[in-house]
């Protein structure tokens, strides 16, 4: 596997002209230090516990530690715990995640990421992301992302999108990869021998920008909080048909089953891991909301 001598660039401040160079380019980027007087840098398992002990919230656990998370089931994972006994089990060390809960759950933390420094308007998503010895999955979303480390330490692997190809996307799921970068099975996927992966750590207080579109896996060895922030812009319809196009026939075979059997025939799915619905059932709703809309006006 070929991974990139050039680590993610790492800069000591957001640079004046941070559009010019990154956003306009999308070329990622971290940050050090970008967060480190945010009021959150104080956050541990243990005060978030204390504040917010009864708050009830989605946690997945006994998550695998090797191969690709998507091949999981959402059921096999996901449960409802109090997140005094979440960071209990973090504590103990089980692999366990609080993945993109909406920071309002948990009122005032929001006041406490300085987020208006770095996004004063818009459409945003603000995620809190907590756990122990987690893995994320290669993958892309369609919005900027500023991913901001509180706690604890992340390892970054990032894949530009135009390795797409090489990063065999599930034919139900093209925004997820097959490729586990960590431990890649070059045998089975030999276009992945030929990926440059750009890699980094993110320390507390760090922030990585992850251009919309960028492939990317994060893993925490131990404990760790994390904020992101996606906002706009987002990538364009074009991109995503021509990363569906790029499934080759057997893909679209899928694409299309998918859209029949879950869309138009409303038949249930079972959601993986990480996962949001087939691409097929994507596609049909967003083709029956444009149909809807077109016939309210």
């Amino acid at each position: 596997m070929s991974i990139s001598e050039d680590a993610i660039e790492r800069l000591d401040e957001f640079p004046e002209q941070f559009t010019e160079l990154h956003r306009d380019t999308k070329m990622p980027v971290i940050i050090l230090g970008a967060a480190a007087n945010w009021p959150a840098s104080r956050w541990t398992p243990a005060t978030l516990a204390a504040e917010f002990g009864n708050q009830e919230t989605s946690a997945t656990i006994q998550l695998p530690e090797s191969g690709v998370v998507y091949l999981e089931t959402e059921k096999a994972h996901r449960r409802t715990l109090k997140l005094s006994e979440f960071t209990e089990l973090m504590g103990s060390g089980a692999p366990c995640y609080i993945d993109q809960a909406d920071l309002s759950m948990f009122p005032g933390l929001a006041d406490a990421c300085l987020i208006d420094t770095l996004i004063p308007q818009g459409r945003r998503f603000v995620n809190l992301w907590m756990g122990a010895r987690t893995r994320s999955g290669l993958h892309y979303d369609p919005m900027d992302n500023f991913l901001v480390q509180i706690y604890g330490k992340k390892k970054v692997f990032l894949a530009a999108p135009a390795e797409r190809t090489r990063l065999y996307p599930f034919a139900d799921n093209i925004s997820k990869s097959r490729v586990d970068p960590e431990h890649p099975d070059v045998r089975r996927y030999p276009r992945a021998a030929k990926v440059i992966f750009l890699h980094g750590t993110l320390n507390p207080g760090d922030l990585l920008y992850i251009p919309r579109g960028w492939w990317h896996h994060l893993c925490a060895p131990v404990q760790s909080i994390s904020v992101n922030l996606w906002h706009e812009p987002t990538l364009a319809m074009r991109d995503e048909f021509a990363a569906i196009l790029a499934l080759g026939p057997a893909g679209w075979a899928t694409v299309v089953k998918d859209f029949t059997w879950h869309g138009l025939l409303r038949q249930p799915y079972e959601r993986r891991l990480y996962s949001p619905p087939p691409t097929g059932k994507q596609l049909f709703d967003l083709f029956a909301m444009t149909v809807t809309g077109s016939a309210k006006r």
